[in-house]
Parts: structure tokens; sequence; C-alpha cells
């Protein structure tokens, strides 16, 4: 009697359908400041702002994630991502932001988005190219 084994199927993580998915929206902000600040600094200031505004058990059901790889030093932009229907909160936590440490600052909201590329793309501006219009059809 023979006995065939099969060949041990390598198994890819089943991913949920979009429309099992939570939510998500990315809101794109600037800091307005008298003096560039750390990306360490705003986040730590960021927290304490959601923190205090919602508490803890709010602050959890927001699942907000403040994204580092999309904050600009120089320009003082970046994206925090959010639960789509706490995105009210979100804004009004950033605007009550007055002080980081001993430097007096403003958050400016740029807009929110469903896709981190929409929020990049349309709220964050960044330096193009003329070959960049040439090549969508605009005159510069």
């Amino acid at each position: 009697m023979m006995i065939f084994m099969d060949k041990p199927k390598t198994s890819r993580p089943k991913f949920l359908p979009a429309t099992l998915r939570e939510k998500n929206r990315y809101v794109a902000y600037q800091v307005i400041s008298e003096k560039k600040l750390l990306f360490s600094d705003l986040n730590s200031a960021l927290w304490n702002s959601i923190l205090n505004f919602l508490g803890e058990l709010d602050s959890a059901k927001m699942r907000v994630w403040i994204m580092k790889d999309t904050y600009d030093d120089a320009k003082q932009t970046g994206t925090i991502k959010c639960a789509h229907d706490y995105v009210e909160h979100v804004r009004s936590a950033l605007i009550l932001m007055q002080r980081i440490g001993d430097v007096r600052v403003a958050i400016k909201i740029l807009g929110v988005s469903g896709t981190m590329k929409g929020a990049r793309t349309k709220f964050i501006p960044q330096e193009r190219t003329i070959a960049e219009f040439v090549k969508e059809g605009k005159k510069y």
C-alpha cells in the first residue's frame, strides 16, 4: 500500500474583504510654531492632548496612529490615521493644543482623506519640477 503525501501548502494570511474592514481616515495637519519642533516632542504633545480631551477609553476607540514616516520636519506637516467616525474628535483635540513645552503652537488642519495617498497629494504641498507639470499637461 502506497501513501502519497501532499506537499505542505504555504498558506497566506486571509485578509478581510473591504466591506468588513474598519474604515480609516487620514487627517493632514500643519504645525505653525515659533520654532521648529522635533517629531518626538510633537508626538508626545499630540497624545497628551488627545488623552486630556477624550480620556483613555475614547482615545482607544478612535484608533489614533500618529504617522512618523509622513512627518516633514522642514514644512512641519504630517498625517494622523484615525477611525472614520472619530474624525471630528481628532480635529478638536488638535485645535486645542496651544503649547508644546515653552513653544506656542497652532495646529492647522489641511484636510481629511480616506486614503494616505489622497491625504499626501491633495493637502500636503510638495515641490515639483517643471517636467512633472509638463507631464500633467499644464503650462508653467
